[in-house]
């Protein structure tokens, strides 16, 4: 090869690369598609609900799959509460947050979170089980402990309760699954819009803090709104209740996102190589 044909193929190599890396830095602008999305309820009676290794409390809640994307990344909500003599208490109802600042300091993490139990439920729906004919977890699909390491903990924002004389500091919550949940969208199927059509499979996310303070309790924070059926609690100190018991009128505020496949950025950088060839045999 002449040194002028190694020159051209080392300047069209350069070329191509920077072309395929524009792409793909592209293709890291792209927000990432949401799976579900239940945002935080940050008015007066936005609470927290106990679900916490400490004392065995756990609340899950229901969504639904209509596509077959994996769950890549979990986002959530949740808040410190100090229920002083009622300890343990179900919520964070009216008591006091131990996070929140003297004045003009800034809200930070009391430090007892070692980290969380994320695990994906299949659903039995209303009605299908005597014992809580309400609907509620079933057979354990996946489960992780993730580290407090491997999760990010920012705060979101401030409620202020009925008269303003509690404050409760809402803590942000993002992870990354090391690995992905794998859903079937056309397992079980439900018509959740009443069109006469299967809109997808409803499954049920459970998210638990661990630790193990005896004084601060950590709660996952409602959502605005309610979808579906109510979230459910289960409250160990209460030997005569179910094992599932209903949150009236109440979901948890959480979203699933998903990452594209690195396949994805592959082929975004083959189509950025193709586009920059087409063009060279022109």
């Amino acid at each position: 090869m002449s040194l002028q044909r190694v020159l051209r193929h080392a300047l069209f190599s350069g070329v191509a690369l920077c072309l395929a890396l524009g792409t793909l830095h592209a293709a890291a602008d792209i927000i990432w598609p949401v799976k579900w999305s239940q945002l935080p309820k940050m008015d007066a009676y936005g609470y927290d609900w106990s679900s916490e290794t400490s004392i065995g409390s756990m609340v899950a809640d229901d969504f639904l799959c209509s596509d077959p994307l994996p769950v890549t990344d979990l986002h959530w909500w949740g808040s410190y509460y100090d229920p002083g003599v009622l300890y343990p208490y179900t919520s964070s109802d009216n008591h006091p947050d131990p996070t929140i600042p003297a004045a003009g300091g800034d809200p930070e993490p009391p430090g007892i979170l070692q980290g969380f139990n994320i695990e994906f439920y299949r659903d039995v729906p209303a009605g299908v089980d005597p014992l809580m004919p309400w609907s509620h977890p079933g057979t354990l699909l996946y489960e992780q402990c993730i580290p407090i390491g491997q999760v990010t903990e920012t705060y979101y924002g401030t409620v202020t309760r009925v008269g303003g004389m509690i404050e409760e500091n809402v803590w942000q919550y993002n992870v990354l699954l090391s690995v992905p949940f794998q859903q079937d969208p056309l397992r079980d199927p439900v018509d959740v819009t009443g069109d006469g059509e299967p809109d997808g499979t409803i499954y049920w996310l459970k998210i638990q803090a661990v630790h193990c303070d005896t004084e601060i309790q950590w709660g996952w924070h409602e959502a605005e709104t309610l979808w579906w059926d109510n979230a459910v609690q289960h409250w160990p100190p209460d030997a005569n209740s179910p094992d599932w018991d209903l949150l009236g009128d109440r979901d948890m505020a959480f979203e699933l996102t998903v990452i594209p496949e690195p396949s994805v950025f592959l082929l975004a950088g083959l189509a950025g190589l193709g586009l920059l060839g087409r063009r060279r045999r022109r």
